[in-house]
């Protein structure tokens, strides 16, 4: 596209759309000019259009944007971006087709917000499970280092002062830029963000580089967007293969066969491996695991961390060992990170634990995938004095075959089941409820209560002095999501209630 070579901007708060053309580089196809012009707001949401706003038409899911270019420009769109043909053009507007609306989308809200991640220094974890926990083990070491962060994580995003619910694992494209602008302005040096597959794959974090970023495992989940492991492991590699800075560290689990793949796969990457394998960098060696926490060495070629944490559980002491192996390669001193490591802290419905008066012990937590349950089962078996009575459901219109996968879990290790009904969403939950039974023998002891209320009570009733109640699947999450509507449903204040 020809424009005036001035760069000086037409209004004193807004860019001309000249700079933001700039920042599509190779993206570009074609183009029809209709002369610079003072960008107001950037949006991929017709709805969101203003005066002189460009409008960048996606294919989604659910909704075609191309199907609301004629409705963006009656809002007052100046400029459209697209990726299919249109059937007529209108004067007066700049049209652009790209290769992709997705990276171009999110360098077009990066510009808009004058690039905030070149002045912060980025941390992400990927992964299937602990993403959430190692955000919130990494936030208390960096902050016990004197650092100012950010957090982006599936609970929350926030600074020290402030904090806000999340909608999803890592937000959309313009979000997250005001996000990462929020946080320059009110003094954040580090950020610590999840980076989940669907974010990595649709690129909403735009050009960002990070300097250091963990890998936690890979397990069956989100299938119904990425329809094969291979697909979703691609989605993940991204932010190691993309979005490392040239002096920037992968930490990866290669007890996982995803991470050893990926630890074997990177070129020109500073990589430092965890496990139990003795072929890592950092070695990790269980001593001890019971209700008041998790004991582990966790050795190096010039160090050994001798760590004792109050989070339960061999997969904590996973996300821990990473945590503390990229706060080391940042600098930090081990005096630092193992004593901030060995503090409590909490994570929101992470084995959040409720104790009755009776003697039974009430846990919930977020598992939400076969593995995770697995890992928090495994956890709570080393603990249980009696039985294990496990509550769960699987979400609707999500990944369907982790559904029996889940319940032969639960029936494999705890010693009852209830299965019940978490987020049915558009589907019918017996239907949800029927895939998980095909999981569990016919001989093992479990029940069927679809509402997820009375299958808490239930559980809660049951217990007897020494048992354990896990209710699983939702953990921090505040609602239950029924035909397209959000109800207020809480697991922990279930708990609280019934317990009382």
């Amino acid at each position: 596209m020809k424009f005036p070579k001035t760069r000086k901007t037409m209004t004193s708060d807004r860019k001309n759309f000249s700079q933001y053309i700039d920042s599509l580089e190779d993206l570009v196809v074609s183009s029809r000019s209709s002369g610079d012009f003072a960008v107001s707001s950037v949006t991929n949401n017709s709805k969101n259009v203003s005066l002189s706003s460009i409008f960048v038409a996606i294919s989604g899911s659910g909704k075609d944007g191309h199907d609301f270019i004629g409705a963006a420009i009656d809002s007052g769109a100046k400029a459209i971006i697209h990726s299919r043909d249109i059937p007529s053009f209108r004067d007066g507007i700049n049209y652009i087709r790209v290769s992709d609306p997705y990276p171009a989308y999110a360098r077009l809200v990066e510009c808009h917000y004058d690039f905030p991640t070149k002045k912060l220094k980025l941390i992400g974890v990927t992964g299937t499970n602990g993403k959430t926990s190692s955000v919130y083990l990494l936030n208390s070491v960096l902050s016990a280092a004197g650092l100012k962060c950010g957090m982006i994580t599936t609970v929350s995003h926030g600074w020290p002062g402030y904090s806000m619910p999340a909608e999803r694992t890592t937000p959309e494209a313009s979000e997250i830029q005001k996000i990462f602008s929020d946080m320059l302005k009110n003094g954040c040096s580090h950020v610590i963000m999840e980076a989940s597959s669907h974010a990595l794959h649709q690129n909403r974090i735009g050009t960002a580089k990070f300097a250091a970023a963990i890998f936690t495992n890979l397990t069956g989940d989100h299938l119904d967007y990425h329809k094969d492991m291979s697909s979703y492991f691609k989605a993940k590699k991204r932010l190691f293969e993309n979005h490392l800075t040239s002096d920037g560290t992968a930490v990866i689990n290669i007890d996982d066969p995803y991470g050893q793949q990926l630890a074997g796969n990177l070129k020109n990457v500073n990589c430092v491996t965890f496990g139990k394998d003795p072929r890592s960098n950092g070695v990790i060696k269980i001593v001890g695991i019971s209700a008041r926490g998790t004991a582990f060495e966790l050795k190096l070629k010039d160090y050994c961390f001798n760590i004792s944490s109050p989070l339960i559980g061999e997969h904590n002491a996973y996300n821990i060992s990473g945590v503390a192996l990229l706060a080391y390669n940042l600098g930090i001193s081990p005096d630092i990170i193992q004593s901030a490591l060995g503090q409590p802290i909490e994570i929101p419905g992470r084995l959040e634990a409720f104790h009755s008066d009776s003697g039974a012990s009430v846990f919930v937590d977020y598992a939400h995938t076969d593995d995770a349950l697995l890992r928090v089962l495994e956890a709570l078996t080393k603990l249980k004095e009696k039985r294990i009575i496990c509550v769960f459901g699987c979400g609707g219109d999500r990944d369907r075959t982790k559904r029996p996968r889940m319940g032969e879990v639960s029936a494999n290790f705890a010693d009852r089941t209830i299965i019940t009904s978490d987020n049915p969403r558009t589907e019918n939950p017996m239907t949800i409820i029927e895939e998980i039974k095909y999981g569990i023998p016919k001989t093992a002891n479990f029940a069927v209560v679809p509402d997820r209320r009375e299958a808490i009570k239930q559980a809660i009733n049951e217990a007897e002095p020494g048992d354990i109640v896990l209710i699983a699947g939702k953990g921090h999450e505040d609602y239950q999501e029924i035909n397209g509507i959000k109800y207020p449903f809480d697991d922990r204040e279930e708990v609280r209630k019934f317990l009382k």
